[in-house]
């Protein structure tokens, strides 16, 4: 059966805009399904902070930059990767959030967890979050190339109507 996955605005600062996948009939979006997973494990509380000093740290003084993402096929994860991340005193998060990088300024945040080995095909929790992300950016990256999505500053702007496929 065929889901429907729209996008969202999840939060906004001075340079970046952050959005967010929304499967049809889920109770949360993607991100928030991440965050309130990771909560509730004490033992992830700390990266989790410092996965979000990222987040507010590209979005609020730095920018979308593509150095401050971890390539991942047609995705990015962040934390950002060892050598950036020790520009703030930490050089390792054991957590992945995947993530499409549109442009400098709009970033959308998909799911992600626990890595627990070298790469994601052998951290299994990781896997799905990590296909999921690369459907996703291979579908908007046709809907960019194709003129149907419009990236203007900040903003989303979608010419016509369409639908991306989980």
């Amino acid at each position: 059966m065929k889901k429907f996955v729209t996008i969202r605005l999840f939060k906004t600062f001075r340079h970046v805009a952050y959005y967010t996948f929304w499967i049809e009939g889920r109770e949360q979006s993607e991100t928030d399904a991440f965050f309130s997973r990771i909560e509730n494990e004490p033992m992830l509380i700390d990266d989790l902070n410092l996965l979000v000093a990222w987040i507010q740290e590209i979005g609020q003084n730095r920018g979308a930059k593509s150095r401050y993402f971890r390539f991942e096929n047609d995705a990015a994860a962040l934390p950002p990767p060892a050598r950036i991340m020790a520009e703030l005193g930490n050089s390792y998060c054991q957590l992945r959030l995947y993530c499409i990088r549109l442009s400098d300024e709009i970033v959308i945040l998909a799911n992600g967890g626990r890595k627990t080995s070298q790469t994601v095909q052998n951290s299994p929790e990781l896997m799905a979050y990590f296909r999921f992300a690369n459907k996703m950016a291979q579908q908007l990256i046709e809907l960019i190339q194709s003129g149907e999505l419009v990236l203007d500053g900040k903003l989303i702007v979608v010419l016509e109507a369409f639908e991306l496929l989980e």
